[in-house]
């Protein structure tokens, strides 16, 4: 499946079970709970925790959960593709057709659970009225479809091995699914034996717990931060070039889906994306003149641009954060077959990373507008590295980059 039909198939999704959920509102009529529920889309949706590789979490099924014991199914819906499209729209400042894309992987899993439990108990689900045992089979299958529906959305959009994403955002993505979830299940029943009083307990709930996640958020925030301050620096470079500032960008996500396609671990995923959103930092020491000089260099200019992956190396190597990245950076121009600089490494001496990055720079500089040439087509560029490949390139990154150009 294309990464812009399954973008758009979840999309499709979001905004068709939010404008159900509105319909089914509007005939059945709100209840003061039901907006009390909704209005707790707001503080679980600020509680926004980006995981490492892919996916992220809220504090969304607490209420969702909630909901579904409490109200009619169509308010966990709507409090499942709510609570999504404000934390993307309001709190991570994302377009809506990507807010509306979370939304689907949101509210997908509480459609499926009440779909399974429709089945097992052979009639329109009555969440209030089943038995414990009963609404924790419908949380198994909410927790299990969400993770299920993550693992699917990093491998399409990203590249991402499913047993990666499972073994490690996976398993936190349902952990917390699974806790909140839980603590749901006990806040309904307190509600439904003591009335208001287990609203009031649900709203402390919800307060303890976005005090509980702060932290975890401020690390989410500051992980961000880096690799936007990365990519800032790497665009204030990009347009002393001839780029059009935004060339760092794409060839380090290029280069990650190549290092997710050669199964690399995603420490040196991490590590690889760092190097490519910097490989050029050290044209800072080199003249504009010569980065920007139109013609042929001369032997000296040509000897001073060839210092700059020496250069933006030794910018790195001090930073705690960028200094296993400064090794990738130090060897990106380095060919195959020996004839690279600074040191002519050969073959597997190249560290995997610069042979990566090497792969994905010259691809993208190849299907860029450029002020001497015009961008070539996808085909053109695979058959130039192909052409090259064993010489300038590793032809194991040549064939993990022609598998996957379709998505690129």
């Amino acid at each position: 499946m294309g990464k812009r039909y399954f973008s758009f198939a979840l999309s499709l999704v979001g905004g068709a079970v939010l404008v159900y959920a509105i319909g089914a509102a509007a005939l059945a009529g709100v209840a003061s709970r039901d907006i009390l529920l909704l209005a707790l889309a707001f503080p679980v949706a600020w509680l926004r925790v980006n995981l490492e590789p892919a996916g992220h979490l809220t504090l969304a099924p607490v209420v969702v959960i909630t909901a579904l014991v409490l109200a009619p199914p169509y308010v966990s819906f709507a409090v499942a593709a709510m609570s999504a499209i404000i934390s993307g729209v309001l709190f991570a400042r994302m377009p809506l057709i990507r807010a509306l894309e979370d939304a689907g992987e949101e509210t997908i899993p509480v459609v499926i659970a009440v779909a399974t439990m429709s089945v097992f108990l052979h009639s329109p689900v009555q969440f209030g009225r089943a038995t414990l045992e009963q609404q924790f089979l419908a949380v198994l299958v909410y927790v299990l479809a969400r993770v299920m529906l993550g693992a699917l959305k990093a491998r399409v959009l990203d590249g991402i091995d499913i047993k990666t994403f499972l073994s490690s955002p996976g398993r936190i993505l349902g952990a917390n699914a699974t806790l909140l979830s839980i603590i749901a299940l006990g806040l309904s029943r307190l509600t439904n034996t003591y009335g208001s009083t287990g609203y009031f307990a649900l709203i402390l709930a919800i307060v303890a717990l976005v005090e509980s996640y702060q932290p975890f958020k401020l690390l989410s925030d500051q992980r961000d931060v880096l690799f936007a301050s990365l990519s800032m620096v790497a665009q204030a470079i990009d347009l002393k070039d001839a780029y059009t500032g935004k060339h760092a960008r794409d060839a380090s996500a290029i280069a990650v889906r190549l290092a997710r396609c050669l199964r690399l671990p995603e420490p040196d995923v991490r590590k690889i994306r760092i190097a490519a959103i910097l490989h050029d930092i050290g044209k800072v020491g080199v003249s504009g003149r010569i980065i920007r000089k139109p013609s042929t260099l001369d032997p000296a200019e040509m000897d001073a641009m060839r210092q700059h992956p020496v250069i933006g190396a030794e910018i790195m190597q001090p930073v705690e954060l960028l200094a296993d990245a400064a090794e990738i950076v130090r060897h990106h121009h380095e060919h195959y077959n020996g004839t690279g600089y600074p040191d002519g490494l050969e073959g597997d001496l190249i560290p995997v990373g610069s042979r990566i990055v090497l792969v994905a720079d010259a691809f993208n500089a190849i299907t860029t507008d450029r002020p001497y040439r015009k961008a070539r087509s996808k085909s053109e560029a695979m058959r130039v590295l192909k052409e090259n490949s064993g010489k300038q390139f590793d032809p194991k990154v040549v064939a993990a980059l022609e598998s996957i150009v379709a998505v690129l």
